[in-house]
């Protein structure tokens, strides 16, 4: 079933025209990635979603709705560029939002609570955003979006601008919403992309690229990097080698070695060998210390925008 059905929008500023008869649904309780270079058109895409800006041509279905008074309280949304007032105590604001929905003020102030505490940012409910570091006001736009509960959670670069540590917060706290409410969020963050979605669109100036599954659009891992303990024996290196569907195994550096599979391969052959190759290194008493796939939302962007440009 789908929670959000983009019809054939267009959307035109001047001359330019951001979105191009973009056509898409967005599979509930999924992860949707919007992905695209500066100017593609995401931001202008999710505005017309969330009801920001009206279309020149098409339609948007959300939950069967295609007027917004109808879903009040059922969408959150971070922009971008989220803007809390300044002087005004954090609680107040978020608060406001909700009574706004018809919320009494006790449940209003639980609800706040509920958020704050999901985002760790609970202790600061008194004080006013203009004592926030970038990190911290990242994270209260976050709560803002995650009020209520809402069916559909519109998330436009949630981690821009932050560092390792509180993108990661970030993505803990989306990841645990996986499968309660339908996410969509766009990044310039390969790794972020790889870590969160399910499936996934590419726009290209306007167009629609690609979009779909992500393993039916970027298809499945072509290679693994595995970082060992210790160096392995070359017997153990042999035997992996030879393991039938491994294509070559070669050092990147230090105790780190990418494993490339032969082409075409289905998934359950694919997880075989990577078992059976961690098998054969364990068996030589090295430890695997981690393991990581290729980056298939990456190279499915690089592919679909290169062949849009000529490149």
């Amino acid at each position: 079933m789908a929670a959000v059905d983009v019809s054939f929008i267009t959307k035109r500023f001047g001359f330019v025209t951001a979105l191009d008869a973009v056509n898409l649904s967005v599979p509930e309780k999924s992860v949707f990635g919007v992905l695209g270079p500066n100017g593609a058109g995401k931001t202008t895409l999710f505005s017309v979603i969330a009801g920001f800006i009206r279309p020149d041509i098409g339609k948007v279905s959300i939950l069967g709705e295609e007027k917004r008074e109808a879903l009040l309280g059922r969408i959150g949304i971070l922009p971008q560029d989220a803007l809390f007032q300044a002087d005004i105590p954090i609680i107040d604001q978020l608060t406001y939002f909700l009574r706004l929905m018809g919320w009494s003020l006790q449940d209003a102030e639980e609800e706040v609570l509920r958020v704050m505490k999901i985002v760790g940012l609970d202790s600061i409910l008194l004080r006013e955003a203009e004592t926030l570091s970038h990190g911290m006001y990242k994270r209260l736009a976050l709560a803002q979006a995650f009020l209520a509960s809402p069916e559909i959670i519109i998330l436009d670069e949630p981690t821009s601008g932050l560092d390792w540590r509180s993108s990661k917060v970030i993505r803990e706290k989306i990841l645990e919403l996986k499968g309660s409410a339908t996410i969509l969020v766009s990044s310039h963050n390969m790794t972020e992309m790889q870590q969160l979605c399910d499936h996934v669109a590419v726009l290209e100036k306007g167009r629609l690229v690609a979009v779909g599954p992500v393993d039916e659009v970027a298809g499945y891992a072509s290679s693994v990097t595995i970082t060992l303990n210790r160096e392995p024996d070359e017997q153990v290196l042999a035997e992996c080698r030879q393991r039938e569907g491994v294509q070559e195994m070669v050092l990147q550096d230090s105790m780190t070695y990418q494993i490339t599979f032969k082409p075409g391969l289905p998934p359950e052959d694919l997880d075989a060998i990577i078992h059976d190759v961690q098998q054969i290194i364990l068996s030589g008493g090295v430890t695997v210390k981690s393991l990581n796939e290729d980056n298939r939302i990456e190279r499915l962007y690089m592919n679909v925008t290169e062949s849009e440009t000529g490149e």
